[in-house]
């Protein structure tokens, strides 16, 4: 697989690489949480960290 180009990694690698990023998750029920990516587990629980601007879009 190549390294540079992100439609060919695994879902859990491309996420990896996006710890530290500012990331925008789009939830069903029409939720959007928008946050900095700290970590996540092998369910793809995610911790978000906003520093107060985690937004939820009802």
């Amino acid at each position: 697989m190549s390294q540079n180009n992100p439609s060919q990694l695994l879902p859990s690698e491309l996420i990896d690489r996006c710890i530290g990023s500012k990331i925008w998750v789009i939830m069903k029920g029409d939720k959007e949480l928008v946050g900095t990516l700290c970590g996540f587990d092998v369910y793809v629980n995610m911790v978000l960290e906003g520093d107060g601007q985690v937004s939820v879009v009802v």
